[in-house]
């Protein structure tokens, strides 16, 4: 059974709460990480509840109503989410009450709004939706591992269409944990990000469609002949020409990384077009789900912005898209996506 992906939003550092225009005025970097470009609140959500709600929260209700809004969808079958760290803010905020106040008279806000799910929760709350709902929490597979949930049960019969999503936050705090890491290091590393993006993925397609969904691989620390092997499997199985996908890496400015990256570009991908993303979202747990929009984009409008190039010749016919992602050098992943 096909899955399509009927609609998208996505709340990034980039101007990408308008479908209609894709990645026209690059914003820059300018601080430590990359800030979101918070959407105009009061249009989606009704004033009176937002004074309850956390940043996060609030940038995923909006990416999830853009995305139930294009796919038509009311009251979805399934609500999915993967992040790596939740509420991290809310979860600074316990925190730091607990230390603040040596662990006595606290409030239960924080900690309420800091667990993992909170998002995957006041999404169906707020569409009264009483059918499945998962988080997933599974670092650099987050995103991956609610895509194969959705993708199992829609092509089961179980269900008909999911709201699946990505959603990690960065704070001051944990920047500068962070920034004390290898991986992080402000001189040799990756520049920390966050992106909130939902996707309404269905069994019928419609002329809303961006694209379908094809596959989604998970690699744990693995060769890199078997990476290799992996890729050539999945173009293999279903039908993907090298010359007319675009290959979308997750380069980040790590030496190491990029030399797995090149290795894979030189090998399988010289006659493709690649393309690069995280110089514009940067580095945390689900960045593929930026990759994601980015990738249903690029099918629907078949072009891409001269911000994502890489290197190579965009095809005059973009039949397929392959993001192809490595977390912490550990967590490969690799998601297809096709032409409708």
């Amino acid at each position: 059974m096909k899955v399509y992906i009927n609609g998208i939003g996505l709340v990034s550092p980039q101007e990408t709460i308008d479908n209609q225009r894709f990645l026209e005025n690059i914003v820059e970097l300018q601080a430590e990480y990359f800030p979101i470009i918070e959407p105009p609140y009061k249009d989606f959500i009704d004033p009176k509840e937002l004074r309850r709600m956390s940043k996060i929260i609030r940038n995923g209700i909006v990416a999830a109503k853009i995305a139930l809004a294009e796919s038509g969808m009311e009251n979805p079958d399934a609500i999915l989410t993967g992040t790596g760290l939740g509420c991290a803010i809310d979860t600074e905020k316990f925190l730091t009450s607990m230390v603040e106040n040596k662990e006595s008279m606290l409030t239960p806000t924080s900690f309420i709004q800091s667990t993992h799910n909170t998002l995957g929760g006041s999404i169906a709350i707020g569409l009264g939706c009483h059918n499945y709902n998962m988080t997933y929490v599974h670092r650099g597979f987050s995103f991956e591992t609610a895509l194969i949930d959705a993708m199992l049960m829609i092509q089961s019969g179980e269900i008909a269409n999911a709201l699946v999503g990505a959603f990690d936050e960065m704070t001051y705090m944990h920047n500068r944990l962070i920034r004390s890491t290898p991986m992080y290091n402000p001189q040799t590393g990756a520049v920390p990000g966050q992106a909130t993006g939902f996707f309404g993925l269905d069994v019928i397609l419609s002329e809303n469609s961006y694209g379908q969904l094809l596959d989604v691989k998970t690699l744990y620390n693995p060769e890199l002949a078997t990476i290799e092997s992996e890729i050539e499997s999945l173009l293999k199985a279903h039908g993907a020409d090298a010359s007319k996908t675009v290959v979308l890496m997750g380069y980040n400015g790590l030496e190491a990384e990029k030399l797995v990256y090149d290795h894979i570009k030189n090998k399988l991908f010289t006659n493709s077009a690649i393309g690069h993303f995280k110089q514009l979202c940067g580095e945390f747990y689900t960045a593929t789900g930026f990759a994601f929009w980015i990738a249903a984009q690029i099918l629907k409008k078949q072009s891409l912005p001269q911000a994502i190039i890489y290197s190579g010749l965009i095809p005059e016919s973009i039949e397929h898209v392959l993001i192809y992602n490595q977390f912490q050098q550990i967590e490969h992943s690799l998601i297809l996506l096709g032409k409708c």
